[in-house]
């Protein structure tokens, strides 16, 4: 957790948890779960890119460092640093949404919150493999015109 207390955490998961559970009874539990895994992977989607977005004007702030001094650049570094410094304290409160949703998700679930991988190309033909056993391998899979 960031500079927020525990307090503050505990409220937002009790609202956050609030919302889901607004949804009752047996035949809504996938839909819960599905709330609670939906808040994580959007929240942890949004520290990713704002952290990208912070990299890039770092690499601008660096790029313009050389030539400080010069009052055209002056203005330029301070204004991407106040920039840079709003989207750390932005980031800060994506963290913070970001570990009550977790919270929220293994209550639900009983399960820890994990990003999806995305399948490599090994994973991929091996699943290829897989589907040419059960097809049969075509040596030829498009046919050609007459």
């Amino acid at each position: 957790m960031t500079k927020k207390n525990q307090t503050y955490l505990g409220n937002l998961v009790e609202l956050k948890l609030e919302v889901v559970m607004h949804h009752k009874g047996e035949q809504n539990e996938y839909l819960r779960q599905s709330i609670a895994r939906d808040a994580c992977y959007s929240a942890h989607n949004s520290i990713q890119y704002k952290t990208q977005q912070m990299s890039e004007l770092k690499a601008e702030m660096a790029s313009l460092r050389p030539s400080a001094g010069s009052e055209v650049v002056d203005v330029k570094l301070a204004k991407k640093l106040d920039i840079y410094e709003r989207m750390s304290d932005e980031r800060d409160e994506l963290e913070d949404r970001f570990e009550a949703d977790k919270i929220v998700f293994k209550s639900i679930t009983g399960e820890e919150w994990k990003p999806w991988k995305k399948s490599s190309n090994k994973d991929v033909s091996q699943v290829i493999n897989k589907l040419d056993e059960i097809f049969g391998k075509d040596e030829k899979p498009i046919q050609e015109a007459n």
